[in-house]
């Protein structure tokens, strides 16, 4: 092909090797090639394996058949998640030489449908605060976001078609939008977890990010067989809801989403104001003391062994989620049982909220990875959640829509949102000043 086969998507990658215009090798060989060229900049990645992936992709072109979508596609795994064949440190100098004894099940299911590891991608210490050396690829005096700096910035730069990531708080969706490209929070426990560091088991959740929506639709289908392929209905009802943190959103943010809602009614969708009642707000608080309990006791190893290899950020949620009580953490799963209750009513109400997926654009600097507040609450509530970009703000990055799903509609969330973007949105993004 005669185009930068690094620009390619997952769906253009495999349309082009299924006719025999485009070889797995070839498509390897131009994404490092990308990587050559500007990780110095961007800093993605924490291991890259050209022998490796290379031969990989010489095996998946010589294997006569293909397994999946997949199949000779390459992708960035998030040094979270363990690799029998390449380091994972889980972005902590204490496990700078660790080499896990098998892959996650995760990379189990991307071998099995023929993807070709092309390396780890750097995260967070342990998916926290404490941020990498990755900068964001459309402005390098910025965030990329976190906890999954690599994977979002390695996709958003062209480096690679697709990524997994992780979301504890707002780890997939913040990233997301930040670099303007697609991510992907499925349901709680959609995509197996096993054999990726745990920060807080009950919130844990894989995800990935895609320069498309439609990729979207089939890495989900590889990855998640099992789940149900919910229809997207005809007439979706969507609340637009700007949460209770609408204060904490940047004026840039304000205007974009209000004129995105404007949009999503013009289109003809039917839509309509919605506010979350004060539980839901009080649910942001009660996420960050469970956070911290679960991650106290995740690494409680770490901790008691390597303090001094931790960084002050992780050592302070530590000391913070030692001393919640049982009886808070009680109140705490009550409080979100009860919020799950009124969101499954209201899901008899809306088919899909769409709420602010950031602050705004991503912040000048990389000590710190930029405030999940609109995403903490929908992690904590187990619901899928999805991103695109919708706006440039005044320094020229991007800023995305969230859009929100019943437990288990994921298909439904990704159709919708394909169909939503498809209305709403130019090929331009539209840059506010």
């Amino acid at each position: 092909m005669t185009k930068n086969n690094n620009a390619l998507t997952i769906a253009e990658s495999a349309i082009a090797m299924a006719s025999g215009k485009l070889s797995s090798e070839e498509l390897i060989h131009d994404c490092l090639q990308r990587i050559q060229d500007k990780n110095s900049d961007v800093q993605a990645w924490s291991y890259v394996g050209p022998e490796q992936a290379l031969q990989q992709a010489r095996e998946r072109d010589q294997l006569g058949y293909r397994l999946s979508p997949l199949h000779g596609v390459p992708v960035g795994i998030k040094d979270l998640i363990d690799t029998e064949d390449m380091p994972t440190a889980y972005g902590s100098a204490i496990y700078k030489e660790h080499r896990p004894q098998q892959d996650a099940a995760c990379v189990q299911a991307l071998k099995k449908a023929g993807a070709v590891i092309l390396g780890k991608t750097v995260t967070t210490e342990f998916a926290y605060y404490s941020p990498g050396p990755t900068k964001n690829p459309h402005n390098l005096a910025h965030t990329p976001g976190g906890s999954s700096s690599g994977s979002a910035a390695a996709v958003a730069d062209l480096q690679v078609p697709f990524a997994l990531g992780t979301q504890t708080v707002g780890s997939m969706i913040r990233p997301g939008s930040f670099n303007g490209i697609v991510a992907l929070k499925p349901s709680f426990g959609t995509l197996p977890y096993f054999g990726t560091k745990s920060l807080a088991p009950s919130l844990d959740t894989l995800g990935t990010f895609t320069r498309t929506i439609g990729d979207q639709r089939l890495l989900l289908t590889a990855l998640a067989p099992h789940i149900h392929i919910s229809d997207c209905m005809a007439k979706p009802r969507i609340a637009i809801c700007k949460t209770p943190f609408w204060s904490q959103a940047s004026q840039e943010m304000q205007y974009a989403f209000s004129g995105y809602a404007d949009k999503i009614k013009l289109a003809g969708f039917d839509a309509e104001e919605y506010e979350l009642g004060p539980d839901f707000a009080n649910l942001a608080d009660a996420q960050f003391d469970i956070m911290a309990s679960e991650a106290a006791r995740c690494l409680n190893k770490e901790i008691t062994e390597y303090s001094a290899s931790m960084s002050p950020q992780i050592l302070s949620l530590i000391e913070h989620g030692r001393g919640i009580s049982p009886n808070r953490e009680a109140q705490c799963r009550n409080l979100l049982a009860r919020c799950q209750y009124k969101l499954q009513q209201l899901f008899n109400q809306y088919d899909f909220f769409v709420t602010p997926a950031s602050t705004g654009e991503a912040p000048e600097g990389i000590q710190a990875t930029g405030d999940p507040v609109f995403n903490r609450i929908w992690t904590f509530l187990g619901v899928p959640c999805i991103t695109y970009p919708v706006a440039k703000g005044s320094n020229g990055l991007p800023m995305g829509i969230q859009l929100i799903a019943p437990f288990g509609s994921d298909h439904a969330l990704i159709d919708f949102a394909d169909k939503l973007q498809s209305k709403t949105i130019s090929e331009q993004l539209i840059r506010l000043t």
